[in-house]
């Protein structure tokens, strides 16, 4: 198994319910924007808050609309991801726990 080459955090608001997927055994969802876009590839191990992550989803987006969890966003999120959506997309990465 690949040694983690870096590490991906998350906002400290999303640690419980992350944290709870991750117990459970889920798939992570998370939105990459600005110099994130592009950062992360299937397969890579990154060390994180809740431990070890391999990424095993990656779509790349240009439009806040084509954002599959839309409704599940708050309008600060929705907000943070148009700004810079236009400039350069942005990527809905899914991590499983190693």
């Amino acid at each position: 198994m690949a040694a983690p080459k870096e590490f991906i955090d998350f906002p400290i608001e999303e640690h419980k319910s992350l944290i709870k997927r991750i117990n459970n055994n889920q798939i992570i969802y998370t939105t990459r924007v600005s110099n994130e876009v592009n950062k992360y590839y299937i397969n890579s191990i990154y060390d994180s808050p809740f431990g070890k992550l391999k990424v095993v989803f990656f779509k790349h987006f240009k439009k806040i609309e084509e954002h599959p969890f839309l409704n599940e966003l708050n309008e600060m999120q929705i907000a943070e991801i148009n700004k810079y959506a236009a400039e350069s997309g942005f990527d809905l990465i899914g991590l499983a726990k190693v």
